[in-house]
């Protein structure tokens, strides 16, 4: 009975939001989801607009080695896994990422 409780738990396991190189453009995107081999992302910028559209303004960028600040599209997009770096971008430390206004548009 113990046993099925962890693995049970092991499944259930919570994604963790991170940022990846695309390696279509060779730009950091926001990945915040994941199913089977696709990734769900959102593409990030130093721009206010991304295709002609306004984006969310993150004015602290989490990123290493970047002080502008970053926009995040507001559209969701999916991808193969394959598409994207085998490394996690590396953030400043104590910079939270989980950002609550993209929750708010997709239920």
């Amino acid at each position: 009975m113990i046993i099925r409780e962890r693995r049970k738990s092991s499944y259930m396991a919570k994604f963790v939001r991170h940022f990846r190189i695309y390696l279509k453009n060779n730009h950091p995107v926001y990945i915040v989801d994941e199913e089977g081999d696709d990734y769900f992302y959102h593409r990030t910028s130093h721009n206010k607009k991304i295709s002609g559209k306004n984006a969310f303004c993150i004015k602290n960028n989490p990123l290493v080695n970047s002080n502008e600040a970053m926009y995040i599209e507001k559209k969701r997009q999916k991808d193969k896994k394959k598409r994207f770096s085998l490394f996690k971008l590396k953030t400043k430390k104590g910079r939270d990422i989980s950002y609550k206004f993209i929750d708010s548009d997709f239920k």
